[in-house]
């Protein structure tokens, strides 16, 4: 079943993010208040050009300096890093069992303060040093390839670099607007909801797509 690939999203499907614990945390360092959990516009824009890997990650700090200058850029980058959570041991498991019937590719709107994190944390907590190679047949980080979801641009790229047609892709995102986007390239695509553990979903999306 080599021929159809099966693209993962990060956060939220593979490991937990906790949007409620960054904002405290910036609400904590710059003494704003975003109770509304709206992140500003500065700060989205910010956002959308390092998630491409056009600003630095001391670029990207300064952003924050609009609110309090004095934040250190170590203080910014911490903050920044809480939205990241877990990634259960068993889901390594649950990736090679697809990789051994399925192509694998992870599809990521991620920046270079993100995934060093990742890499710690992966390294630290489940003594994995190569996740890309050992669990995917490749992977497509926003900040890498200069591109990101939903803009659609980035769903032909993957699809030109993996060689294969979108009938034959399965992609799981948690965000409607880049299931949409997807769908709208030709590809099978599903909503996963976070409550839900991707293990105990994947069976009906494989079933949605007609891959089982």
């Amino acid at each position: 079943m080599k021929e159809r690939v099966i693209i993962f999203d990060f956060g939220n499907i593979l490991i937990s993010l906790d949007f409620e614990r960054s904002f405290r945390a910036f609400e904590d360092l710059l003494n704003v208040d975003w109770s509304d959990r709206m992140i500003p516009g500065v700060v989205q824009k910010a956002i959308y050009q390092y998630d491409r890997g056009r600003i630095s990650d001391e670029e990207f700090a300064k952003t924050f300096h609009v609110y309090n200058p004095d934040a250190s850029f170590a203080d910014i980058y911490k903050a920044w890093n809480t939205l990241l959570g877990i990634i259960p041991s068993n889901r390594f498991e649950f990736l090679l069992s697809l990789k051994a019937k399925y192509k694998l590719a992870l599809l990521s709107n991620i920046n270079n303060l993100h995934l060093n994190e990742v890499h710690h944390y992966l390294r630290n907590e489940h003594s994995v040093h190569d996740f890309e190679e050992r669990f995917f047949d490749q992977v497509f980080y926003s900040h890498i390839i200069g591109k990101r979801k939903p803009d659609l641009e980035t769903y032909r790229y993957v699809e030109e670099n993996l060689g294969i047609s979108g009938e034959n892709i399965l992609f799981i995102d948690d965000m409607e607007e880049n299931v949409l986007a997807a769908r709208n390239c030709g590809w099978n695509a599903c909503v996963h909801n976070p409550a839900h553990s991707i293990e105990n979903k994947f069976s009906e999306y494989l079933i949605a797509a007609g891959f089982e």
